[in-house]
C-alpha cells in the first residue's frame, strides 16, 4: 500500500447520530502540534443535505475553537444516518479535512469486518500452506476468513493448531467447498460443527441412498433433466444445516478451461428461488464477464421478490498475481468477530460483496447489497480499510514468521494490540492517546530554536519575510 500521511485525525469518525459527541482534533506528527490558545475553524457539513443549488456552496456549522495542549475540542450533534465533511482552518488556510459518519443505534452496535469466506489451501488445490494463508489475509486487513478446501473440512484445524498459543486478530471461519460425486454445483459450506463431503467420501451408499430420497422432494414443474442435480443440491444444503452451517451458492458463471459455465442461466436460477441457500456469492472466481452476468441476474431476481443475503469472495488459490485476491471480499457488519456472530450476519442479511478494481493509486471499490450498508461501507471502504490494512501488514508477517518459528507470540500480540486500539479509537470506544507534557516540551524547544536560528521557508533560501510553515 502506497503512503497516504495527514497532518491531522479526528477522534471519533464513527458516532451515533443525533446526539451530541466531543470530537477532538489532534496531530498524527509532533511537527502538527496546534499553537497553545491560538483560535482555529472547525466547520462541518452534512453531506446528505437539501442543497436547492449545488453551485452556491455548501452550508455547514462553524466552530470557533481554541487549541489546549496540541490539540482542539468541539461538540456537535451529527444529524442523522449519513456522512459528514468537516473541514479544519486557521486564518482562512485549510490545514485538512475529514470525513466521518453517524449511525442509528442499531448498526452503530455492530463491528464492522473485511472477510472472504471461500479459499484453498496447498491441502487441496491451492498454492499455500494453510497457516501462512493466514497470515496473508490478515497482512491485507482481513478480519476473517473461511479456508473452504474442495471436499476438506480439516485442513482448517491445521491453522488452529499452529496458532494455538497465540491471541490473533483475524478470526477463521469453519469451512469446506462441497461439490458431491457427479454434481457440477459447488457449494461453499461455512460455520458448521463438522464436514459434510466426509459423509459421501466415506460412505457413498448411504448418500446415494439419501440423495434418491432427496428425489422425492422435487418441487412440481422442475424439468426431468435438472432433478439428479437438483437432489444432490438438496441433499448438500439440508446436511449442511444439520452441521449448524450455512450453504452459500457460488459461482454460477464459472467456465471450467474457458468452456461452458459450470450451472446455466436456467438452473442458476432454480437454484437461487428454491429457498435451499443462505446466501448468495455474488461476485466471486468467475472472470469479470462472470460477475458482471452474475450481478445481473441478481438484480433481475430481485425485481422479481427474492431476498437472499449476498457475500463477495475470492476464491483464492494463490495469493501472487491473483486477479481475485485481495480484490474480491465481503464486509460484514457482526455482534462481534467471531465464527457465530459471522454467520449470523450473513444469514441475517448484514453483509455486502465487495470488488475492487484500479491500482493502489487509484483504488475503487464496488459494493452490492442494500443502499443502507453500502452507504456505511463505501465510506468505510475508503476511510477505514485502507488504514487498518497499512497496521496489519506487520500483523500478517509476524503470523507467518510464527508458524516458522522464527518469532516469538509477543510479536504477533503486539501488533494485535495496535490494531485494536485504532479500530477502537476510530469507532468511538475508547479516547485517543494525546500529546502529552513532554511531547509538547519537545516540540516547543524545536520551534524556539527554529525562529531563533532564521526560518529556512522554501529551497535554499537563507531566509525569507514570508514563513509559509504554520510556524
Amino acid at each position: 500500500m502506497l503512503p497516504n500521511p495527514q497532518n491531522y485525525a479526528i477522534y471519533p469518525s464513527v458516532m451515533l447520530a443525533d446526539q451530541e459527541r466531543e470530537m477532538i482534533i489532534s496531530p498524527t506528527e509532533r511537527a502538527f502540534l496546534l499553537f497553545e490558545g491560538e483560535e482555529y475553524l472547525v466547520t462541518v457539513y452534512p453531506i446528505n443535505t437539501d442543497a436547492p443549488d449545488y453551485h452556491l456552496g455548501l452550508t455547514g456549522e462553524e466552530y470557533r475553537v481554541t487549541a489546549h495542549n496540541g490539540v482542539v475540542r468541539f461538540s456537535h450533534t451529527f444529524a442523522g444516518e449519513q456522512q459528514h465533511l468537516i473541514v479544519f482552518a486557521k486564518d482562512e488556510k485549510k490545514l485538512g479535512e475529514f470525513m466521518v459518519y453517524s449511525l442509528k443505534e442499531d448498526l452503530y452496535a455492530l463491528t464492522p469486518l473485511r472477510g472472504d469466506l471461500h479459499g484453498h489451501s496447498y491441502r487441496s488445490d491451492g498454492a499455500r500452506d494453510p497457516a501462512a494463508l493466514a497470515g496473508h489475509y490478515r497482512e491485507q486487513g482481513y478480519d476473517f476468513f473461511a479456508l473452504t478446501d474442495h471436499n476438506r473440512f480439516y485442513p482448517g484445524y491445521e491453522i488452529d493448531e499452529v496458532y494455538a498459543n497465540v491471541h490473533l486478530g483475524i478470526t477463521r471461519v469453519p469451512g469446506e467447498e462441497v461439490h458431491t460425486p457427479g454434481s457440477p454445483v459447488h457449494i461453499v459450506h461455512v460455520g458448521g460443527k463438522k464436514s459434510v463431503a466426509l459423509q459421501y467420501i466415506k460412505d457413498r451408499k448411504t448418500y446415494e441412498d439419501e440423495v434418491d430420497a432427496c428425489l422425492k422432494q422435487i418441487p412440481a414443474g422442475l424439468p426431468e433433466c435438472y432433478h439428479e442435480r437438483y437432489a444432490m443440491a438438496l441433499w448438500s444444503t439440508q446436511k449442511i444445516h444439520e452441521a449448524d452451517g450455512i450453504a452459500i451458492f457460488a459461482h454460477p458463471f464459472w467456465r471450467p478451461k474457458d468452456r461452458v459455465y459450470n450451472v446455466c442461466e436456467e438452473f442458476a436460477t432454480m437454484l437461487l428461488t428454491s429457498g435451499m441457500f443462505d446466501a448468495y456469492e455474488l461476485v466471486g472466481g468467475m472472470r469479470q464477464i462472470g460477475i458482471n452476468r452474475s450481478v445481473a441476474m441478481w438484480n433481475d431476481l430481485r425485481a422479481n421478490g427474492l431476498q437472499i443475503p449476498v457475500v463477495g469472495s475470492s476464491d483464492v488459490h494463490t495469493v501472487a498475481k491473483s486477479g481475485n485476491f485481495p480484490h474480491l471480499f465481503t464486509v460484514c457488519f457482526a455482534k462481534s468477530n467471531t465464527p457465530d456472530d459471522i454467520i449470523d450476519a450473513v444469514k441475517n442479511g448484514l453483509s455486502v460483496a465487495v470488488e475492487a478494481t484500479g491500482t493502489e493509486y487509484d483504488r475503487q471499490y464496488r459494493a452490492y447489497g442494500s443502499l443502507r450498508l453500502v452507504s456505511y461501507a463505501q465510506y468505510l471502504l475508503t476511510y477505514f480499510f485502507p488504514a487498518q490494512e497499512r497496521i496489519c501488514q506487520g500483523e500478517g508477517i509476524a503470523m507467518r514468521a510464527y508458524a516458522m518459528n522464527d518469532a516469538d507470540a509477543s510479536l504477533v500480540e503486539a501488533q494485535v494490540a495496535q490494531t485494536k486500539c485504532f479500530r477502537d479509537r476510530f469507532f468511538g470506544k475508547m479516547p485517543p492517546r494525546l500529546p502529552d507534557a513532554a511531547m509538547i516540551d519537545f516540540e516547543n524547544r524545536v520551534r524556539a530554536r527554529h525562529l531563533d536560528e532564521g526560518p529556512v521557508t522554501k529551497g535554499s533560501a537563507i531566509d525569507s519575510e514570508t514563513v509559509t510553515r504554520q510556524i
